[in-house]
């Protein structure tokens, strides 16, 4: 009877073990690939070229003007060196003071492509930022929808939550979103959290991608308004472009924050 209750005793410490390793190896596994993803982010914003070194004088606006357009061509110079790289580079997305500073990517034949696929193509947890399949950013659709991770250890799009606060939102309203080709600002209209994939979603999001109509375009922009979080004091009408960012909200079951903004330059 000793020998049967040992016998069962090892097992189970066995299986103990067992389980302790796995679940260990996970765990590894996921901070060392977010370190790699980390590591590899930063060595695409290592060969942009973003006009550090170019003086903007405070007191001359047309050599202002001169300079902010030595570093619009610098930065959409490194862009094209980048999508030599990967052609399925898009542009990318950036916002002052954050951590949001990402390639954005977009493999329009094969659906979520990106989701867990670094720049390499190969798998990576954190995936990167890429348009959905059925928008445009060259010929802009109305609305260009960039999806992305938000991670547990504070990397990808995680700093977006940030946004639910107002006052944060106040410092950090303009939202850089450069296509391969231009350059351009955006200024945020509304912070949501949505459920997603509820069978009868109240704000489907990916859904508008261009509006048939003015009064469908207001329909939208209203529905942003009404479910945003707070109050931007920032509108859109009809013939403006939008991107709508998406990441995973875990504060409610199936959850999306969803940053909406009007392109403003």
């Amino acid at each position: 009877m000793k020998k049967k209750i040992k016998t069962k005793f090892k097992v189970i410490i066995g299986l103990l073990v067992v389980i302790f390793i796995i679940s260990t190896s996970f765990v590894v596994f996921y901070y060392v690939d977010s370190f790699k993803s980390k590591q590899d982010i930063s060595g695409l914003i290592e060969q942009i070229d973003r006009g550090e070194t170019i003086l903007i004088p405070s007191d001359n606006v047309e050599e202002q003007e001169k300079a902010w357009a030595e570093i619009e061509k610098r930065k959409l110079e490194s862009y094209q060196k980048l999508y030599e790289q990967n052609n399925d580079l898009v542009g990318w997305i950036q916002i002052e003071d954050t951590t949001i500073d990402f390639p954005v990517m977009q493999k329009k034949s094969v659906k979520n492509y990106y989701l867990y696929k670094n720049f390499e193509k190969k798998y990576s947890k954190g995936g990167l930022p890429y348009v959905q399949e059925d928008c445009d950013v060259f010929t802009p659709t109305d609305n260009v929808i960039i999806h992305g991770h938000n991670l547990s250890d504070g990397s990808m799009f995680n700093a977006l939550l940030k946004f639910k606060n107002k006052d944060f939102y106040n410092e950090h309203s303009i939202i850089n979103f450069d296509t391969i080709e231009e350059c351009h600002q955006y200024k945020i209209i509304a912070v949501l959290t949505v459920a997603v994939n509820t069978g009868n979603d109240k704000f489907p999001f990916y859904d508008f991608i261009n509006a048939s109509s003015a009064k469908e375009f207001d329909a939208y922009i209203k529905a942003c308004k009404k479910y945003s979080r707070f109050d931007t004091g920032v509108t859109a009408e009809y013939g403006d472009k939008l991107i709508t960012i998406a990441t995973c909200d875990f504060s409610i079951k199936n959850g999306r924050l969803v940053i909406v903004a009007k392109r403003i330059k």
